[in-house]
Order: C-alpha cells, then structure tokens, then sequence
C-alpha cells in the first residue's frame, strides 16, 4: 500500500510521525508518501524531511507549488502524486505509529469482500478511542494508559467492529473504491469531515467502513486548525454531513445503543488505573421515604468504607435530602453523567426498563437487590400491576444479587463489585436489553437529527465561541 502523509505545520509532531513509520514500515511492501503543502515553516519543514528520509529507500518527498489545504493536498497526493495503483493508507501527521499497524489493518481491510475503509484504535480518536469511556477523566488519554489497556483488552474484542464511519486521522482505502467513487469531496474543503462524507458515500453502494481493534496508532489531535477556524469549520461540516445524510445521526445512536461491544465500552475496568472500587448506586427510583432511608444508610457505610468511591445516581428533588444525610458523598443526576463504573447498585423494584437500559451502560457488573419470597396472596399481586416479572428478568441478566438493607450489605456490595467481569454475561445483557428496548421504544433511534440541533449546528457555525454553550443541545 502507499502511506500518504499529509504536511503542513507542527514541525515537532511531524518528525516523532516520521520516525515512527521509518521503524514501522516495511519498504519492501509498502512505500510512503510525504506531500508538503507549503505551510508557515516550509524551508524548514522540507530540510527536516529530506534529511530524516536521505537514503531511505521507499521514502518519497513531494512540495506542492501552492497550499492546496488538506482536502486538496490529499487529493492531489491520492489522485495524481501516487500512480502505483495501491492501496491507500491516508496518516496524519501528528500521528505515532507502532509496530504491526499495517499488516493488522490490511488484513482487516481483505477480511471481508465489504470492507472498503478501515481505522485502528487510538488515544484520541472519537468512537475508535482506547479506552472509549474512563472511570477517571482527566484530560487527554496519556499514550502509557492507552497502550496498557489496548493491551488488555485486545484479545477480548473481535478482530474488527463495523462502525458507521472510520477516523481519519489513520484511514486505509481500498484502491477499487477510489477509483469507482473519486475521494475526497472538495465541498469540506479546507478540512473536517470530509473523511466520514466518503465513508457515508460508499456505504451506500454497500461498502463497510471498520475498526481494526487489534492495530494501535497514537494520535496527538487538534494541530490542523487553531483559534475559532477549527471549530467554526467542524460544526459547519456536521451540519452538511447531517443534512446530505439523514440517517447519519440515527446510525450513530444505533451502533451506541446497540452494535458496540460492551467489553470495549468498559475496556478502563478491566485495567483499573488505581485501588479504589468506583460503585454507583442508583436511587432515582424508591419514593417512599422509608425505602430511600434504608438505602441511604447502605451508602453512607460503603462511603465511611476506605477503598471504595461511591457516586450516588439521584433525582433533583433527592439531591439535597441525600447530600444532607450522607454528606460528602458524590451526588449527580444522569445528565452531567461522564464517568464509567466498576459496578452500578439497582434497588427494587426493578420494572422500570429505562433505568435498566442506563445501569448497563454505566458500569459492566450488575448489582441488584435480592427479591424476597413471592406475596402468595393474589390480592397483592394483581394491586402490584407487573407482579414480578420485572424483577425475574432483571436477575437473569445481574452478577449479583444482595439484600441492600440486610446487615452485611456493604461487604456484600463490595465483594461482588470486586470480581472477575463475567464477559459472556456482560454481552448477553447487553443485547437483551439493547434489543428489547428498541423493542418497546425505550430507546429510540432517530431517523434524522433534531431541529434544535441543526439550529445549534449553524449557530455555532457561525458564532465558535459559543460552541461550548451549545455542546448539550448538539446531543440531542
């Protein structure tokens, strides 16, 4: 294949991407193209690269005589520069590459006659980040932390995931595909969603764009544009991609609700980055108030408890009564929900399919409360409405079941949030309920973007600096 380096600025990112594939790529098979595009450091840009590739054979230099910005220096590199009929592997130059990343997205990339684009698992690459969701954010992911847990958890996952669009920070075309539908299209010019508009493009003559879960490419993010340009152009070309593809939001939601691994959503527990056993505990649904007491005194131990860290999952009107009876304690609602879990705590009754629905995307083990002995008269049964059906669903699908308001139930809590995550179990529910809540409308998938958030998409288009005000409206 050819690897097509787009050049323009950060000269130090530049030259760790270079060595980088002069120790990754095996010239023999592949060759490597580096288009400069005339940037603000071009004579400098130039000697850097000609003196890192002198001698090296499968190197290849090319300055354009003007800038042509990204999509049009691509294009010209993809459509012109480069006549061996290969393959393309398309690399940002603020990339790192590691040993294997090549042959592994090949294989990927011919592994089905459907595959016609495919990404590698990186430290900052959207829906392709290693690890997706984290117990702990903290700014970017560190380059150590994503390699130890792609480490990790590798193995577990599949070869590849099938994916709506593919990054482009580190994007393998089929040639055929090129050649059949041209690349890039001039319309995201300078930059910015031009790759997921090709994916989209080909997806709809039936071509698959993927993850290759086993190839790892670091990326450092964010060097293209500076100030209100990248922005203004990110939302300004989602509100296009949006708008030529309507499916495109649904098919978001879609692979979100449904079609991605939980094992990979929950990679940064199976790698802890420290000692404490992160729980939540969900008391958005009890009402009686001697229910909710019960359970605040389980919280309020597991918090006095060192090496646990407890967030309580609460409604706005329990906020401040559970904040005042356990105070400390972590108190969020579901809205301003960033972190992933270790294991979620579901008190009964447990008929309510859209707190299901989101315990199973907090946290991999399921904690749920022990369900004593059926009401045998019919009298309390038929005035229950749902009887236990709910519940017995429910326990076929937990990893543990512990009566939260028994004495022990803190040890009981911790114990099981400790365990080894039942990997099989944690996909079965994953689908059952992914499935039945589309099934009953719980989840919904959208067919095309909301109003309000094309509305978003064009104010902050136009006004970037507002775009941090609009981010909550742009997830609708």
């Amino acid at each position: 294949m050819t690897v097509v380096v787009p050049v323009y600025d950060d000269m130090t990112g530049l030259e760790k991407c270079v060595r980088s594939l002069l120790e990754t790529v095996d010239v023999t098979v592949d060759r490597v193209l580096l288009s400069n595009d005339v940037g603000p450091q071009v004579d400098a840009i130039e000697d850097m690269l000609l003196s890192l590739i002198e001698g090296r054979e499968g190197f290849e230099y090319h300055r354009n005589a003007v800038n042509l910005g990204f999509v049009g220096n691509c294009n010209q590199a993809v459509l012109e520069l480069d006549k061996t009929g290969n393959d393309v592997l398309l690399l940002n130059s603020d990339t790192v590459t590691t040993t294997g990343f090549i042959d592994e997205m090949a294989e990927v990339l011919y592994s089905s006659s459907q595959h016609g684009v495919v990404a590698p698992r990186s430290n900052n690459a959207t829906i392709a980040s290693m690890p997706l969701e984290r117990r702990v954010v903290s700014g970017q992911r560190p380059f150590p932390r994503t390699q130890a847990v792609h480490d990790s958890v590798a193995p577990l996952l599949p070869r590849f995931t099938v994916a709506p669009v593919a990054m482009g920070f580190c994007y393998l075309v089929r040639r055929e595909l090129i050649d059949l539908y041209g690349f890039f299209d001039e319309t995201f010019a300078p930059g910015y969603g031009e790759e997921n508009d090709f994916c989209l493009r080909v997806n709809e003559h039936g071509w698959q764009s993927v993850l290759a879960n086993r190839a790892l490419v670091f990326h450092a993010g964010s060097t293209s544009f500076g100030s209100d340009v990248g922005p203004a152009l990110r939302f300004a070309h989602e509100k296009l991609l949006i708008e030529r593809y309507p499916f495109y939001v649904g098919a978001l939601a879609l692979w979100a609700a449904v079609d991605r691994d939980p094992v990979d959503l929950f990679a940064d527990t199976f790698l802890p980055s420290d000692d404490l056993v992160r729980v939540a505990v969900d008391l958005r649904m009890p009402s009686a108030r001697r229910e909710l007491t019960g359970l605040t005194d389980l919280v309020g131990e597991l918090h006095r408890r060192s090496g646990i860290e407890v967030t309580v999952l609460a409604s706005r009107r329990q906020r401040e009564a559970i904040a005042s009876t356990v105070p400390g304690v972590r108190v969020v609602d579901e809205g301003s929900l960033t972190t992933i879990f270790d294991a979620v705590v579901l008190p009964s009754p447990l008929t309510d399919l859209r707190r299901v629905v989101r315990a199973c995307t907090v946290a991999p083990r399921l904690i749920v409360q022990a369900h004593p002995a059926p009401d045998s008269r019919w009298s309390v049964r038929v005035a229950s409405g749902k009887g236990d059906a709910g519940f017995r669903g429910l326990s076929l699908l937990a990893d543990a079941h512990v009566d939260l308001r028994g004495e022990g139930a803190a040890d009981a809590v911790r114990e099981a949030a400790g365990r080894p995550i039942d990997i099989e179990r944690l996909r079965a529910r994953w689908q059952q309920v992914a499935d039945a809540a589309i099934a009953l409308g719980t989840t919904v998938i959208p067919r095309r973007a909301s109003r309000q958030r094309r509305l978003a998409l064009l104010l902050a288009a136009n006004h970037p600096r507002l775009s941090n005000t609009l981010r909550a409206r742009l997830r609708r």
